[in-house]
This record gives C-alpha cells, sequence and structure tokens, in this order.
C-alpha cells in the first residue's frame, strides 16, 4: 500500500499536521524536524495526492484550455502553446473540445470549472450562452460581452488591411471573399478592415463560410464561376479547401486565379502552391494568455487587460501580380 501522511508523521515523529506544514510550506517548522519529516517522505516513498490537496487548499494546480474543435490545425498549434508555459510555469493542463453547439460548449465550460484554477477560452460565439466563474482569458474572439474578462488577440483589422494593400498592389480589382461566419468577432474585424482599405474596388461577392476545409455547395458554386480574379478567404482551412476544388475543376492557381488566407498554419507552405496568407503569432498568443491568466490567479483585483498582437502578410506563390493587360480587361 502507498504511504500515507500518517505514515511520515510516526516515522519522522511528529504531528500529521507538521507533516503537511513541511510539504505545503504553510508555517514556519525547524531546521531539524524539517529533516526528520523529509528523511522519512523519502524512506517511504510518500506522494501527496493531488485530490486531497486540492480539497484542502481549494487549488488545482490545473488549468483548463477550451476550444471550437481541433480539426482546424491553428488550434493545436495554440494548444502546444499553451500547454508548454503552463507547465513551466507549474500548472497541468485540461484539454476540451466545446464543438459548434451553444449547449454543448456550456457543458464542457461546466465539467472543466470543477477542475482548474483558471481557463483560457476561445469562445464558438461573441455570444456566449454562459459565462466562467473561474479566471478567465479569451482568446481571438473577444466580443462585447466578454471585455469583464482578460484577453489575447491578435490584431485582426490590421490583418484586413494587410490583406487588402497586398491585393491593391498587385492590382487585382476583381475579389471574392469568402469570410468566416457571422456571429464571428474576428471574422467581423477582419472583414470590416478589408473593406474599408479597399475604398471603392469592394468585392463582386461576399459568402460566409464556416472555419473549415470542408466548403458548402453555396461556396463551391461561387468559386467555380468566372469574375474574380483573386479569392480571400476566411483562413487558412478555408483557402485549402478551396484550392482543393479549383484544382479538382482544372483551374490554376495562380494562372487562373490567385488565393489568400488567413493564420499561416504548418499546412500553408506544403501546399502547391503554398499559400499567401497573414501570420498570426500563434505561439505568442498562447504562452501571453498563460501568463496573464498566471496572473491573474495571483491577483484577482484590478481592470482587466487586453492584448492585441501584431501580424503581418506574408507573400508566397498562390498569388500572382496581373499583367497590364490584364488589368485594362
Amino acid at each position: 500500500m502507498p504511504a500515507t501522511l500518517e505514515d511520515v508523521a510516526k516515522a519522522a515523529g511528529v504531528s500529521t499536521a507538521t507533516v503537511s506544514h513541511v510539504i505545503n510550506a504553510s508555517k514556519p517548522v525547524s531546521a531539524a524536524t524539517r529533516a526528520r519529516v523529509e528523511a522519512a517522505i523519502a524512506e517511504l516513498g510518500y506522494r501527496p495526492s493531488p485530490s486531497a490537496r486540492s480539497l484542502r487548499t481549494g487549488q488545482h494546480h490545473m488549468l483548463g484550455l477550451l476550444l471550437p474543435d481541433l480539426a482546424n490545425p491553428f488550434f493545436p498549434a495554440l494548444a502546444q502553446a499553451v500547454a508548454e508555459t503552463a507547465h513551466e510555469l507549474g500548472y497541468g493542463l485540461m484539454l476540451s473540445e466545446s464543438g459548434t453547439d451553444p449547449e454543448t460548449e456550456e457543458q464542457a465550460l461546466a465539467a472543466m470549472q470543477q477542475r482548474v484554477d483558471g481557463i483560457v477560452w476561445v469562445p464558438e460565439t461573441r455570444q456566449p450562452r454562459t459565462r466562467p466563474y473561474r479566471p478567465t482569458v479569451v482568446i481571438d474572439r473577444v466580443g462585447p460581452d466578454l471585455l469583464e474578462f482578460d484577453s489575447v488577440s491578435s490584431d485582426h483589422r490590421l490583418g484586413g488591411r494587410l490583406l487588402a494593400r497586398a491585393i491593391l498592389e498587385l492590382g487585382h480589382r476583381r475579389i471574392g471573399l469568402l469570410a468566416g461566419p457571422a456571429d464571428s468577432v474576428s471574422a467581423r474585424q477582419r472583414r470590416e478592415a478589408l473593406c474599408a482599405e479597399l475604398g471603392d474596388i469592394q468585392p463582386e461577392w461576399i459568402l460566409e463560410v464556416p472555419y473549415s476545409s470542408e466548403l458548402p455547395a453555396a461556396a463551391l458554386a461561387r468559386l467555380l464561376q468566372p469574375g474574380p480574379t483573386l479569392i480571400v478567404a476566411a483562413n487558412d482551412a478555408v483557402a485549402i479547401g478551396a484550392l482543393r476544388v479549383l484544382k479538382a475543376h482544372g483551374r490554376r492557381v495562380p494562372e487562373d486565379l490567385s488565393l489568400v488566407g488567413f493564420d499561416d498554419i504548418p499546412w500553408a507552405t506544403l501546399v502547391d502552391p503554398p499559400l499567401s496568407t497573414v501570420s498570426q503569432p500563434v505561439r505568442a498568443i498562447g504562452r501571453s494568455a498563460v501568463e496573464l491568466l498566471h496572473r491573474r490567479l495571483g491577483d484577482q483585483g484590478g481592470a482587466p487587460t487586453h492584448l492585441v498582437l501584431p501580424v503581418e502578410y506574408v507573400a508566397r506563390g498562390s498569388t500572382r501580380r496581373l499583367r497590364p493587360e490584364e488589368l485594362r480587361a
């Protein structure tokens, strides 16, 4: 049987309270007594019970990470950065997927809060039906209803402007936009900034699609219609889905149609041609979120902090500059 707290106390000739003080550094203990307790712990191979400790202290030394899905490659990269930083700061990590259903997200959030000290959360919608009662840092989708929480996000408006500038510099004037979901804060910010920066040159069509490489039928039909010389995708997963459809129907990228994404996921450099995109600092987002949550757990007072991290446009092979005769067409 594993050694118990009582076994250690008996071997060291002290009370169980003294053993607890040594383990948790909760009260001063003399050097001689501490040495006897530590020797007994080592001799008996005693390991404190995490569940018992959490019952005594109310702390789990665990963080939660709640994501909408793990199919989008952006989120596993984010999870890795969160997990690494949590480990460095002495926390375990509980990962959960909320899906696209508000009820599922509500259930996942409720279950997670019973087991963690704080939560890093990417909400499915900008108006979630439930709110966490644990200290929480919101990533990316920081709607007006969530401003009470600390947050970390990319500068999505800057991303939209950078896309527009690249499009105009390449000479494109006929644009199609596969925008993200209407209730996605980041999608709305990108779209608004893109259209504002384009000025008089507005997309010929705008179609809202999920953040997925599996495109709906309406998107497939739009992609195959003549018109735009460049397609802006809601994110890289959508752009890769569009690239697959275009290739299957004999459309060449970028010769026949240029294509840009958003996120700069690892797959963006693996497709043919490599994808032009806006690069989000995913590792910095994950690290900043955990560090911010760690500070909040240490001091739960004060106004919320909202970090906005810069993005950059990365030009690759999926876009090209239009020739002079194409500009006049």
